[in-house]
């Protein structure tokens, strides 16, 4: 009865502190969704009421004229875009990359490997600065492309991570089998080797994407009059404005990374489970 007790106990111990992690962590997101629905003009808590009025307020300044586009959702739409390139540049460097890191042995392969991990350590906020000087020395504004590469350098990691996971669980003997039944190595990468590690990939490039996304440290350093993305543009309205339209629009941020991750993860889990069964 002790033992059992004693189990019942640690069971109860690692329970709670697990609910007041999982507490701590969803408390900042809480508040921000709450603080979104106040009836009030500021940012008082708790909020007095709630209402939808400041959902509305970014909806007459995300549509705005009809002749032009508003400063909010151009910076979404850039977000949007340095997102999806950073996400396409880190799947198109990783997929090979993590192939030969996996599948050959060669000098410095374990240099390599540790390398990945470390613009991951690597403080965000120097890095921006050096890149803000190759940018200044250069004399070349590259736009939305200067901010793009700065996510990739930072972000490439974490698909390479994915896809090496995804790829040690690809049997090498599969790959024997095609090329023996004639199959090109080209082939064999393609048609067997991508699609089994298709998971790691769609969830590696999903990763980079809401980090590239809600990325502001290097787009503070990096961004332009012109290339404007959604982080710089919820500082900046912090900075200037109290009101509480900034909770509804990063409360709407949340909703879209949450549909964003729901979206993958009902293709990516449909189209595994028909891979399975055929």
């Amino acid at each position: 009865m002790s033992g059992i007790g004693r189990h019942g106990a640690e069971s109860a111990l690692i329970g709670s502190v697990t609910a007041i992690l999982i507490a701590l962590i969803l408390a900042p997101i809480a508040i921000v969704v709450v603080m979104s629905f106040t009836a009030a003009s500021t940012l008082q808590f708790p909020p007095p009421g709630f209402s939808l009025r400041w959902y509305l307020e970014v909806w007459h300044m995300a549509t705005g004229d009809a002749a032009s586009l508003t400063r909010l959702t151009e910076s979404f739409r850039v977000s949007v875009a340095i997102a999806a390139l950073t996400a396409f540049l880190c799947v198109l460097a990783s997929v090979p990359a993590s192939y030969a890191l996996v599948r050959y042995r060669f000098p410095g392969r374990s240099a390599v490997e540790e390398l990945l991990g470390l613009p991951i350590v690597f403080p965000a906020v120097v890095l921006g600065i050096a890149l803000l000087i190759l940018v200044s020395v250069s004399g070349i504004e590259f736009g939305l492309w200067q901010i793009v590469a700065a996510h990739a350098i930072t972000f490439l990691p974490f698909t390479m991570r994915n896809c090496i996971t995804a790829l040690k669980g690809v049997d090498p003997e599969l790959e024997e089998a095609a090329k023996t039944l004639g199959a090109s190595p080209l082939r064999t990468f393609v048609e067997i080797v991508l699609p089994l590690m298709r998971a790691g990939i769609a969830w590696g490039v999903l990763l980079v994407f809401i980090l590239s996304f809600n990325e502001f440290t290097l787009s503070y350093f990096l961004y332009t009059v012109d290339v404007f993305p959604l982080s710089i543009w919820l500082f900046q309205q912090s900075n200037t404005s109290f009101s509480p339209a900034i909770f509804a629009v990063s409360a709407l941020t949340i909703f879209f990374n949450i549909g964003i991750i729901l979206t993958v993860d009902a293709i990516v889990g449909k189209r595994g489970g028909a891979h399975i069964r055929s």
